[in-house]
C-alpha cells in the first residue's frame, strides 16, 4: 500500500491524481476537511471522473507533528511519498515551520523504519542546496550563512533526518525541485503569478531561477519510486529562466500586457523593512520579507544532468508548460 503525506498541497494533489490513475491501495493523510476540497478541485481540472478518482484514495485525518495520530496510518504501508511541509518566509511562522518540516519529518522516517516501509521518496527543495557553484548541482556545498531563510534551514535539516534514517535501514530518494509551475491553487505559490499578471502586474526583477512543470515533477517522483535507485538525491529543474522571461511568457499566454517596470534592489529593501515593522506591530503576514526581496535579484542556475542521465528523462519546455497552464486558467477563472 502507498502512503502520501502532504496530499492536500499543490504538488501532493497532482501526485495523487497520477497515482489514482495508475495504482490501487492509496492512503493519504489530511489535517482538516477544508483542505480536501482544494485537492478535489485539482482532480476536477483534469478529469470528468475526478470525484471517482478522488474517492479511490483512503483519506485518514492525521498530523505529521502528532506521532500518535500517525501510527495507525503506517500499518500495511510499502511505499511512502513524504510531501508534507510548511512554506513561509514570515518570521512569525518559524517555530511552526520547524515543527512541521524538521520534527514532522523525523516522526515520518522513524515510523517508516519501525513499520518496515520498503522505500520512501522525500520532497525537499532547491532551498536546501548550496548556492556557491554555477550551475548548482547536488554536490554544491551547503553554507548556513548563504542560505539565510529559516525555510531553507528547515528543509536542509529535514534532509538530514532522512539521511539519518537511511543509516538506520530506510531506503530513500530525495528530490530537490526548482520553482514548480502548474494549474490550480491560483492564490498561492507560482500559480498566483498567472492571477497577478492577468490583473496587470507591472513590475519584474532581474533574478534568474530554475523552473519545472508540476507534471514533470510528479512523473519523476513515480519513476524514482518504481526504480531501483535508493539513498540518492536529484535536482529537478527543466530550465533556468529570468523572472522577466517567465513573466513575459505568462503575459503573452494570457493575452495581457507584459510587465515593464524593473524593480530595483533599493526599492525592495525599503519595502521589506516597512513590511517588517508592520509585521511586528500588527502581527500580520508581510507581503515581502528580507529573504524574498533578496531572492528576487539572485541569479541561480541549476543542473538536472544527474537526474536526466539516471532516468533518461526529457523535460517539457517551460514555454509549453506556461501555455498549458494559461489555457486552464482562462478556461476556469
Amino acid at each position: 500500500m502507498i502512503l502520501v503525506t502532504g496530499g492536500t498541497g499543490f504538488i501532493g494533489a497532482h501526485l495523487l491524481f497520477l497515482l489514482a490513475q495508475k495504482e490501487e491501495g492509496i492512503r493519504a493523510i489530511y489535517r482538516n476537511e477544508s483542505s480536501l476540497e482544494k485537492t478535489k478541485k485539482i482532480f476536477s481540472l483534469y478529469s470528468k471522473s475526478g470525484d471517482e478518482l478522488f474517492y479511490k484514495i483512503e483519506w485518514v485525518q492525521a498530523d505529521v507533528t502528532d506521532i500518535f495520530s500517525l501510527e495507525p496510518v503506517f500499518k500495511g504501508i510499502d511505499k511512502l511519498y513524504h510531501l508534507a511541509a510548511f512554506v513561509s518566509f514570515n518570521p512569525l511562522d518559524n517555530k511552526r515551520m520547524h515543527q512541521v518540516n524538521v520534527e514532522g519529518t523525523a516522526n515520518i522516517v522513524n515510523l517508516a523504519n519501525e513499520y518496515h516501509v520498503q522505500k520512501m521518496l522525500h520532497m525537499s527543495s532547491i532551498a536546501a542546496l548550496g548556492s556557491s557553484d554555477n550551475p548548482i548541482t547536488e554536490k554544491t556545498h551547503w553554507n548556513w550563512k548563504e542560505n539565510s531563510s529559516e525555510y531553507a534551514h528547515t528543509k536542509y535539516l529535514s534532509e538530514m533526518e532522512v539521511w539519518r534514517a537511511t543509516q538506520e535501514g530506510l531506503n530513500a530518494v530525495i528530490l530537490n525541485p526548482a520553482i514548480v509551475l502548474g494549474a490550480g491553487f491560483w492564490d498561492e505559490g507560482s500559480a498566483s503569478l498567472f492571477d497577478k499578471i492577468y490583473n496587470r502586474m507591472s513590475f519584474y526583477s532581474n533574478g534568474i531561477n530554475g523552473f519545472v512543470d508540476v507534471w514533470d515533477l510528479v512523473n519523476i517522483m513515480y519513476l524514482a519510486m518504481q526504480s531501483d535507485v535508493v539513498n540518492d538525491s536529484f535536482i529537478v529543474s527543466s530550465e533556468n529562466k529570468s523572472y522577466k522571461q517567465i513573466f513575459d511568457m505568462i503575459a503573452d499566454a494570457l493575452h495581457k500586457p507584459r510587465p515593464t517596470f524593473l524593480l530595483k534592489p533599493w526599492m525592495a529593501n525599503i519595502f521589506w523593512r516597512f513590511e517588517a515593522v508592520k509585521t511586528k506591530v500588527f502581527k500580520t503576514a508581510p507581503i515581502l520579507t528580507k529573504h524574498t526581496a533578496r531572492s528576487a535579484f539572485r541569479q541561480h542556475h541549476y543542473s538536472s544532468k544527474k537526474l536526466i542521465d539516471t532516468f533518461d528523462y526529457s523535460f517539457k519546455s517551460v514555454e509549453q508548460s506556461i501555455k498549458e497552464i494559461a489555457e486552464i486558467y482562462l478556461k476556469y477563472m
